[in-house]
């Protein structure tokens, strides 16, 4: 029964990770607040990725521990299913929950992409527009400076 130790430890790293998933999930929510605004502020941007790099890396170590623990204790729950119903049904359960938060997770990355890409789109625009306003008026400011301008000159009014 010393592997039952080892269930438990497979049941809390799942209910950990579903804890991590709902913070990226809520990361994906403020990213999305941030990217739909017409400036968006770059800075925040930056801190909203790191800190769900921060949290993948998080689930990463979940990942392996629970693999590591899963890999010591599979033969035993194969071999005794019955003796271990409740915990699998457990386990079962709580994959069925994370399966469906890692799609949520997708859809929203690919929601933020699809947005961020637009965002990137009109502040290229922005930039363009600005670039040849800038160059326009260079353009005017050195032609400009390039007319001779010639000295008064007296008109002869005789007829």
């Amino acid at each position: 029964m010393v592997k039952n130790k080892y269930v438990i430890i497979l049941i809390e790293s799942l209910q950990k990770k579903i804890k991590v998933l709902d913070a990226i999930i809520e990361k994906n929510k403020e990213q999305k607040e941030i990217i739909k605004v017409d400036m968006m502020d770059t800075d925040q941007f930056e801190n909203n990725i790191q800190e769900k790099a921060k949290l993948i890396d998080e689930l990463n170590l979940l990942d392996e521990g629970f693999e590591s623990i899963y890999n010591r204790v599979k033969e035993e729950l194969t071999e005794k299913k019955d003796l271990y119903q409740k915990e699998i049904k457990t386990l079962q359960g709580l994959i069925g929950e994370i399966t469906g938060k890692v799609m949520e997770i997708q859809a929203q990355e690919e929601r933020n992409k699809s947005t961020i890409i637009q965002q990137f789109g009109k502040m290229r625009t922005k930039i363009k527009k600005s670039k040849a306003s800038k160059n326009a008026a260079l353009n005017y400011y050195k032609s400009m400076n390039k007319l001779t301008i010639s000295d008064p000159q007296f008109l002869d009014r005789k007829k």
